[in-house]
């Protein structure tokens, strides 16, 4: 029954005879044994099996496919993440959040196109490609000779293409960045578009965008769309020139039977499909190592600020905070502060004013270490900044913004952010402190009422009083207080001022002051101009300088 088949396969010593015909002999005798009858009903038997371990197999084969590319994706995007975090400040200043957004989205699901679609196919139609290959290499490996010599050309296409693919896939990526960008800026600041009628504007930029990305796309696909139909005719020369070859060997040299030949050519045939989703999954690949290299520019990025190996820890500060002749610029521009020399006693409340650009924040972030001093020192008791743990210095240092930043998360946990097993009693008595009690109590849930992106569904004043109440409830010893009350009415302002009253309390404070009238009862003001301190005294003191301090005050008054 399946003999002529089988014989068709193995004739002319194609296999070894020994392994042919004892294959042959024992499936000849398993299905006709017995009666043709039996032999038919033991051939649906033989389907069912075969058919169950191929859906067994493709099952496990497309699992663990699957857990493959989803366990490359989550280690990426952790492994991404956590690195971001671990650069220093400058670098979110220096590039567009809707880039990061793209790198961490977009990217990471082409290197899952690029496992599945790519890697795992490519490696799947190899085997089949190379197992088809050794029997064609078996059959003649002469005639496989002659069909080689278009591999160069096939080469050479795949590895161009490669080239052109990465470069369009690079744009593609870089121009869905500017969308993402655009998208959030759009979103995020969707009250003053909306107030300054700049929704044309916006639209216009984003269709601009879109339409630079649809511009790359189909640069790309045209690309791409070539490596199939030039892989099939590279394909089809070679099975000519196997054809044309054959024949002389057949019928002018006669060294080769027409049967092998005819099984030759069948391999030939049957590796063209191989070929051609290789070089699908090559497409897919190229896209996948740009992604690659995009993902990998950040992982090459290293923090500006880095944590000394013998670093040590502190709990608390005892004495003083020393600026020793600080300098500091942001890249190449010139210096944002120069030669600061400043000792803040531990208790003492310092305001800092100064025209804008002065370098005011600049000082509170290299307090902080979101940057280094270019030369110079900051020393707290006598220990460098850079000697100490980076986190240990910030569990000390609480900081409430002038910017409001809050978390599309719960009130209680915009209070804790950062500290676990923590009781609502313990959250009650920050917030009352922060004069925010009560408006949280009149919110649907209380602490549990989820807030909204940026704290979006609360006002102005009850958004610095949950900054207030978060600071309040970490008690730092050293506090920075970008003091910005100016926008608020006068109840807010007056519940705003009354927490920041007790915030200050006893507590060593550095305030950036935007309106004079709020610092004016401080017991020390330091006068900041150009990046360097210009005056340092008490309100009284400084408006008998008739210096910047008293220009700036009567400005203020006018």
């Amino acid at each position: 029954m399946l003999s002529p088949f089988l014989n068709a396969i193995f004739h002319r010593g194609t296999f070894p005879p020994g392994v042919a015909n004892n294959l042959l002999d024992k499936l000849n005798a398993w299905f006709l044994k017995e009666s043709p009858l039996n032999a038919m009903l033991k051939l649906p038997i033989v389907l069912i099996i075969v058919f169950s371990l191929k859906g067994v197999v493709g099952y496990f084969q497309k699992y663990l496919g699957a857990l493959v590319e989803e366990s490359v994706m989550k280690k990426v995007r952790n492994d991404l993440y956590r690195h971001l975090h671990s650069l220093s400040l400058g670098y979110f200043y220096d590039t567009k959040a809707g880039e990061l957004s793209s790198r961490i989205t977009n990217d990471v699901a082409q290197l899952k196109d690029g496992i599945k679609e790519g890697m795992l196919k490519f490696v799947q139609e190899l085997l089949v490609v190379v197992t088809v290959f050794a029997l064609a290499f078996y059959i003649s490996w002469n005639l496989l000779l002659v069909t080689m010599v278009t591999f160069p050309l096939l080469t050479y296409l795949v590895t161009k293409l490669g080239k052109r693919l990465r470069e369009k896939s690079d744009r593609v990526q870089d121009k869905m960045g500017d969308i993402m960008t655009t998208f959030g800026e759009s979103i995020s600041g969707i009250k003053i578009i909306k107030a300054f009628n700049m929704d044309r504007v916006r639209i216009k930029k984003f269709f601009q965008n879109t339409l630079k990305y649809y511009k790359a796309s189909l640069s790309f696909e045209r690309t791409s769309n070539l490596g199939v139909p030039l892989t099939e005719f590279v394909n089809t020369l070679g099975a000519c020139i196997v054809l044309i070859y054959g024949a002389y060997l057949i019928f002018v040299a006669r060294s080769l039977p027409p049967d092998r030949f005819i099984l030759f050519l069948g391999c030939v045939i049957y590796m063209m499909n191989p070929l051609k989703e290789i070089s699908k999954a090559n497409i897919y690949m190229q896209r996948s190592f740009q992604a690659m290299e995009r993902v990998a520019r950040i992982f090459e990025k290293k923090p500006a600020v880095v944590e000394a190996s013998d670093a040590i820890f502190i709990n608390e500060f005892k004495d003083k905070i020393e600026f020793k002749n600080v300098s500091f610029s942001y890249g190449d521009s010139k210096n944002a502060i120069s030669g600061i020399n400043l000792t803040i006693r531990k208790g003492e409340t310092v305001a800092l004013v100064g025209p804008s650009g002065a370098g005011k924040s600049t000082l509170a972030d290299i307090l902080l270490r979101f940057y280094d001093p270019s030369s110079g020192s900051i020393e707290i008791d006598g220990i460098d900044l850079r000697k100490i743990k980076i986190e240990s210095l910030r569990s000390l240092i609480g900081l409430v913004t002038q910017e409001i930043i809050l978390f599309n998360d719960t009130v209680f946990n915009n209070i804790v952010y950062s500290k676990e097993d923590v009781k609502l009693k313990d959250v009650e008595r920050a917030a009352k402190l922060a004069n925010a009690h009560e408006f949280i109590m009149e919110t649907p849930h209380g602490y549990n009422t989820v807030i909204g992106e940026r704290g979006m569904k609360l006002s102005g004043g009850e958004r610095q009083r949950i900054a207030i109440a978060r600071a309040l409830f970490k008690n730092p010893q050293l506090l920075i207080f970008d003091e910005a009350t100016s926008s608020l009415d006068t109840e807010s302002e007056r519940l705003v001022n009354e927490a920041i009253d007790r915030l200050l309390h006893g507590r060593t404070s550095i305030i950036i002051a935007h309106r004079l009238s709020t610092i004016k009862n401080s017991k020390r003001i330091i006068v900041l101009d150009k990046g360097k301190i210009v005056e340092d005294g008490t309100h009284k003191e400084l408006l008998t300088h008739r210096g910047l301090y008293r220009r700036l005050v009567e400005k203020e008054l006018s």
